[in-house]
């Protein structure tokens, strides 16, 4: 076998050397025989190295990302009170240099249009910056009932201040969630890294993205402060550390989990792998530079003229889910068929995830109707189908046909591959749902006592359970709400979609 690898690697140099550049062509055969020979040691460095610049290249633009996300709701806040903008359930548009917001929440089929005005106009001059009296909506235009407004002063108000304190927490939860997804998936790849190294790499970025945050609540409860101040606005006492508190619970609460599963056999993998040299043990890496709230370049503009939010409603057409649902029912039936998934748990995913909508992002990032984030189901379809070591591409994912067939692909991954073990059919779909959301790592972790991520030890368990016993345990034991919340909305609107 060495034998056929040199005499591949002289195939290859010398293919590539022309005539005049024997020299250099000699030189780099040099280099190939000499990797060749190198020691495993060596070899199992280097690729550490590969494997931590090539994550923390992703969580470097994830970070880029959720700075973009940061500035642009400071801005919305110093002008609306709050930073409302687009989910992968709720469209936000700002025209009219930002003082028109439309707002189209396809979970609930409800639309507002709100226009931003001096206190002391009157609101029918509200009604003079609409654009139209009717806003389109999935290629039909409904009209604004101008006729009953509401409205209500920018008062920086805690209420808001909090809701904008949960989206940094959420947020941070949903990221944290993504790199339990991430490690699950290269432990299962037995790519020969031991399992204690990408525990504590995760470990190690989850604390890094919870120091974030916490800076990150730190300067939006500053930015309130200042606009509460700058427009004379008193309040009653506030409980300003809560959202820090929060936040530091969670940091107990991982260090704690890690310790857990540092003591416990982590799945074996199907090759062994040396100590991780001590000049690539994963390092934290140093939080990308924020400029803070009261700088000169960030600090945002303050009008001393009070502000007021005149809103109107938007009637929807009661069958606007319906009619989307419609135009990606054949193309679930055609990938259920393929990936033997049925196509109504397709549906239900794509009503719960993105309510039909292609260009759909939530604020991981995950795109596009089944909500894929490249990094985890989509590197992992990519891998395992496609054959392609890489995570997907963000332009891709809003490409209906590559998007379900992606979402279905992973689906049958989950059910066939990592949940095979468990017997029943039901119990297994409560834990496919689930871990379509949180990965199968934190589903085994819901039954595991010591929380461990061995899917094996879980099955066991469920394997004991009755499916109802399975989906309460799940409901009551998932390490996020949110799991538990998709797992309850998910199996609810099966029915919807079956034939």
């Amino acid at each position: 076998m060495k034998k056929t690898n040199i005499a591949l690697a002289i195939l290859s140099v010398l293919l590539c050397t022309s005539a005049g550049a024997s020299s250099d062509g000699f030189s780099q055969l040099d280099q190939e025989v000499s990797k060749l020979h190198q020691p495993k040691e060596e070899k199992y460095k280097e690729f550490y190295q590969y494997l931590n610049k090539y994550l923390d290249e992703y969580e470097a633009w994830r970070d880029e990302y959720t700075q973009q996300i940061d500035t642009e709701k400071r801005d919305l806040i110093s002008q609306w009170g709050e930073g409302a903008i687009s989910d992968q359930s709720t469209q936000v548009d700002y025209s009219q240099d930002n003082k028109v917001r439309t707002q189209i929440d396809y979970e609930t089929n409800t639309a507002v249009v709100s226009v931003l005005i001096n206190e002391d106009e009157n609101n029918s001059d509200a009604e003079s910056l609409l654009d139209s009296k009717n806003i389109e909506v999935d290629g039909a235009l409904v009209s604004i009932e101008v006729d009953k407004p509401s409205v209500q002063a920018i008062t920086y108000s805690r209420e808001s201040e909090l809701k904008e304190r949960a989206f940094i927490i959420n947020q941070t939860k949903a990221q944290m969630n993504d790199l339990d997804v991430r490690a699950e998936r290269l432990i299962r790849s037995a790519i020969g890294i031991p399992d204690s190294f990408i525990y504590e790499r995760a470990h190690n970025q989850k604390m890094a993205l919870l120091s974030k945050a916490k800076i990150r609540v730190e300067k939006l409860t500053k930015l309130y402060s200042e606009m509460r101040l700058a427009h004379g606005i008193t309040t009653v006492e506030q409980d300003s550390a809560k959202g820090v508190s929060t936040i530091k619970s969670e940091q107990k609460k991982q260090a704690v989990d890690v310790a857990k599963v540092t003591k416990t056999k982590a799945e074996p993998v199907k090759s062994k792998a040396p100590t991780t040299p001590d000049i690539v043990k994963p390092v934290t890496p140093a939080p990308i530079k924020t400029v803070a709230v009261s700088d000169t370049k960030t600090k945002p503009v303050v009008s001393n003229t009070a502000m007021k939010v005149v809103s109107y409603k938007v009637k929807l057409p009661e069958n606007s889910l319906k009619t989307r649902a419609k135009k990606f029912s054949s193309l679930a039936e055609k990938e259920g068929e393929t990936w033997k998934v049925d196509p109504a748990l397709v549906m239900a995913i794509m009503h719960s995830e993105s309510s039909f909508r292609p260009e759909a992002k939530s604020h991981i990032p995950a795109f596009g109707l089944m909500q894929i984030v490249p990094s985890s189901a989509g590197h992992d379809v990519n891998k395992q189908v496609r054959h392609i070591d890489s995570p997907m591409k963000a332009k891709d994912l809003y490409v209906p046909a590559i998007n379900v067939e992606t979402g279905s692909a992973y689906l049958n991954i989950l059910n066939s591959k990592y949940l095979r073990s468990i017997k029943d059919d039901k119990s297994r779909l409560y834990c496919v749902i689930s871990a379509y959301n949180t990965g199968a790592g934190n589903v085994a972790k819901a039954f595991n006592t010591n929380r461990s991520t061995s899917v094996n030890k879980a099955a066991k368990i469920i394997n004991s359970m009755s499916s109802d016993e399975v989906y309460n345990h799940l409901i009551n034991n998932l390490p996020y709400d949110e799991t538990k919340n998709y797992l309850k909305k998910v199996n609810s609107r099966i029915a919807l979609y079956k034939q």
